[in-house]
C-alpha cells in the first residue's frame, strides 16, 4: 500500500502530525484520501502531504 508523508498540517485535522505517514486509499488530481491511525478516513490536499517515496529519494 502507498504512504504520504504528512509535510504541512496547517489548517487540517488534529489527527494528521507533521512527519508521520498515512496510508494511501485513493489518489486524485489535487487530492488524497487516506487513513489516519484512527482508521478513519479523510480527504486531503497534496499540498499538505508528499508521496513518502519522494522524501526517501531527496535524503
Amino acid at each position: 500500500m502507498r504512504k504520504v508523508i504528512c509535510i504541512n498540517n496547517e489548517g487540517l485535522e488534529v489527527a494528521f502530525n507533521v512527519g508521520d505517514q498515512y496510508d494511501v486509499d485513493r489518489e486524485f488530481e489535487t487530492t488524497y484520501i487516506v487513513t489516519n491511525k484512527l482508521g478513519k478516513k479523510h480527504t486531503v490536499f497534496k499540498t499538505h502531504f508528499k508521496p513518502v517515496e519522494d522524501i526517501e529519494t531527496a535524503i
